[in-house]
């Protein structure tokens, strides 16, 4: 299976993404979003590679979600790390919901079922960096 850094990486034209070890500055306000090729995700959605940690594999990207959409349940194989920059929305973590809003920091540990919907009324932006390569398990 194709891990999201390396769609993303194809997406964007990257060959090489910058590592995340190194001195990095990243500002969503210049970044370089395109349509996401994560499966499952709703119309509009978007991301921009930041980069990669050379060692794990794992990407952190900027994603924006749509107002009033989100990805299906699901869980990946590592962690994931994410603050919430723009927006509100309800996670759902193995079950249990949470009402998120802008500034909102959450840890999914792996293997977690989790979902995300941003809110109606204005689009999330999220940061997320992953501890391994991202891949998505869709719950059915």
């Amino acid at each position: 299976m194709r891990t999201l850094a390396a769609a993303l990486l194809l997406a964007a034209g990257a060959a090489n993404p910058p590592s995340t070890e190194d001195a990095l500055v990243a500002d969503p306000a210049t970044a370089k979003f395109v349509e996401t090729t994560t499966p499952n995700a709703p119309k509009g959605s978007q991301n921009s590679l930041i980069g990669v940690d050379p060692n794990t594999k794992g990407p952190t990207a900027y994603a924006k979600t749509p107002a009033g959409a989100g990805l299906p349940a699901h869980w990946h194989s590592y962690a994931e790390y994410t603050a919430l920059l723009s927006g509100k929305g309800t996670l759902t973590l193995d079950g249990k919901q949470h009402e998120v809003s802008q500034g909102a920091y959450f840890v999914i540990p792996a293997k977690m079922v989790h979902q995300f919907i941003c809110a109606k009324g204005g689009d999330c932006l999220l940061l997320t960096r992953r501890g391994g390569p991202a891949d998505y398990n869709f719950v059915k």
